[in-house]
């Protein structure tokens, strides 16, 4: 990884990760003692409450994070180029539910 941001008590506006690779995977974990979260995404809202830990391609889907109720942190992890090449993992591929259902 090559770098890790710590969001303390910040609610994030729309936005895609500039720095990060397209092809990079970056998980996203919230903690603290706040008690309603938002997590904004491919028009759903997804309940983000403390303890959640998503996967994002955030170099390509737009999103935002808003919550109250209290004291946030956020971790994200974003992933290098270097780690990619050195494990030989490839981007995984974006597939729709249907084309994951034909595939079974």
């Amino acid at each position: 990884f090559h770098g890790r941001s710590l969001i303390f008590n910040r609610a994030t506006p729309w936005h895609t990760d500039k720095r990060d690779k397209k092809f990079a995977w970056t998980p996203v974990l919230t903690t603290g003692k706040y008690t309603s979260g938002t997590f904004k995404v491919l028009n759903y809202d997804i309940e983000y409450l403390p303890g959640t830990l998503i996967l994002l391609r955030g170099a390509v889907f737009p999103h935002e994070v808003s919550y109250s109720g209290g004291p946030r942190v956020c971790i994200a992890h974003f992933t290098h180029e270097y780690v990619v090449n050195r494990t030989e993992v490839r981007a995984l591929p974006l597939m729709t539910a249907s084309d994951v259902a034909a595939r079974l």
